[in-house]
């Protein structure tokens, strides 16, 4: 009898096994096709949309502004490991309907996940192949992009070095990037904030997929990704325009405000969406007797915030824009000589070079813009962000103190020109931006006013 029970519990355990390793069969296939075969992550990328191109200098073509045309992205990144390169495809994903407040239409960088087209956001706008391309050559634009989807192939892979055991001195990652190219013609989307980008290399123009794209699928199929090599994720943010004027109102965003007399210095755990406010800066009355700054007045100095978890920093540019060939202080639409005190135009400081430069006061007509009092305690975790030499106020990169002899820069050119930038994470950490003025005695009565385009870029 007992050889009997013991048979009995033999059967019905051999049967309870065949059945877990029938389960495991039906949901292999489910859990395999989550993470792309051999893929490794492509590193120091980044999705440039300011003032860099990958054939160097500055570039006006660039623009952090929502639902902005004709803007250029240079696009690149080091590979892990040296091999072919015979396609890429940067697909671009985010708020469908651009309602951040909406639930299950915002997506993100993670390959394979479901995509959605930044709303307004088309790519597909240039008909041009890539330009001033590094590292590879003779690359085109494929049939598969499309509003979101940039894809470009040559039929003759070419060999791409991996140079991540070379020593990079000035942790200039974007100068150095083993591939690197741009994408004119590019449409912003048309809400402010977070999209992202996906990176994904193929070793031959046939591992891309041969007629449709699908974010969900890998495999050399149709209707997927195709058979990757490399991949990567970017985030990227768009914000508005800041506009200063002498009777200075800013239209702001990407955390961008104002000081008030009760609040000159954000406090600990501020932060963008909560504590950093306020759309109006003042210089008063400008004259020729003395240097008008937005320091003590009502509204106080402007406030710059910015916080990334790029491993490889950030860096913060602006650009003047464009106003009748100018980007000087100026009456709208008037023609500046960049050397007369009688017409409409404040002459900038140092000729509008983006030189910092000192302001005499009562001798001279001026507009410029320093930073000071850089502020690290409101996030508290980082001490990254560093001044560019043109704009510091106390003559160090640090910025931790007032402007020194009067030293203000402005470029009027429709250059991007850098403010700040950090070669790591930043917490939180905030910039004062004091502007400054200073009429001739036949400087003409009037409004005055320029608008600057402001863009920060992540380098992960």
């Amino acid at each position: 009898m007992s050889r009997h029970i013991v048979l009995q519990n033999l059967k019905r355990s051999s049967l309870l096994a065949y059945a877990l390793v029938l389960l495991l069969s039906t949901m292999l296939p489910a859990l395999l096709v989550q993470q792309p075969a051999g893929a490794d992550t492509l590193v120091h990328r980044f999705v440039d949309v300011s003032s860099f191109s990958s054939a160097g200098g500055n570039s006006a073509a660039g623009s952090g502004r929502t639902s902005a045309t004709g803007v250029t992205y240079t696009i690149g990144f080091d590979v892990p490991a040296t091999g072919n390169i015979g396609a890429i495809a940067v697909e671009f994903c985010g708020d469908a309907d651009g309602n951040l407040g909406t639930t299950g239409d915002q997506t993100g960088p993670i390959l394979l996940d479901a995509c959605n087209t930044p709303s307004g956001f088309d790519i597909d706008t240039s008909t041009t192949d890539p330009t001033n391309q590094v590292g590879i050559g003779g690359f085109t634009k494929n049939a598969l992009s499309d509003a979101n989807l940039y894809v470009i192939s040559d039929g003759t892979p070419d060999s791409v070095t991996s140079n991540l055991t070379d020593a990079d001195t000035d942790n200039d990652f974007k100068d150095d990037a083993d591939v690197k190219f741009d994408v004119t013609g590019v449409v912003n989307p048309d809400y402010t904030g977070t999209f992202y980008a996906r990176i994904t290399t193929y070793a031959a123009e046939a591992d891309l997929p041969t007629t449709t794209w699908v974010s969900t699928a890998e495999g050399t199929a149709d209707n997927s990704i195709g058979t990757i090599v490399d991949d990567g994720g970017i985030a990227l943010s768009t914000a508005n325009e800041l506009t200063v004027t002498a009777r200075v109102q800013e239209v702001l965003e990407f955390c961008v405000g104002t000081e008030t007399a009760s609040s000159i210095t954000p406090a600990t755990g501020d932060d963008c969406a909560n504590n950093i406010a306020g759309t109006d800066l003042d210089l008063g009355v400008v004259d020729s007797n003395s240097i008008a700054t937005t320091t003590g007045t009502d509204n106080g100095d402007g406030l710059m915030m910015i916080r990334t978890n790029g491993l490889y920093g950030a860096t913060i540019y602006y650009k003047a824009e464009q106003d009748t060939s100018s980007g000087k202080l100026k009456q709208a639409g008037a023609a500046c000589s960049g050397v007369s005190t009688a017409d409409p135009c404040f002459n900038s400081v140092a000729a509008g070079a983006g030189t910092r430069a000192a302001v005499t006061a009562g001798s001279q007509e001026a507009f410029g813009v320093a930073l000071k009092e850089r502020i690290t305690t409101t996030g508290g975790a980082t001490n990254a962000l560093q001044c560019d030499a043109d704009y510091y106020g106390d003559g160090t990169a640090a910025c931790t103190g007032a402007v020194a002899g009067n030293n203000y820069a402005w470029l009027d050119t429709g250059q991007f020109d850098t403010l700040a930038a950090s070669t790591g994470p930043i917490d939180d950490e905030t910039v004062q931006l004091e502007f400054a003025a200073q009429a001739a005695p036949t400087t003409p009565t009037g409004i005055y006013s320029v608008t600057a385009n402001f863009v920060a870029t992540a380098t992960f």
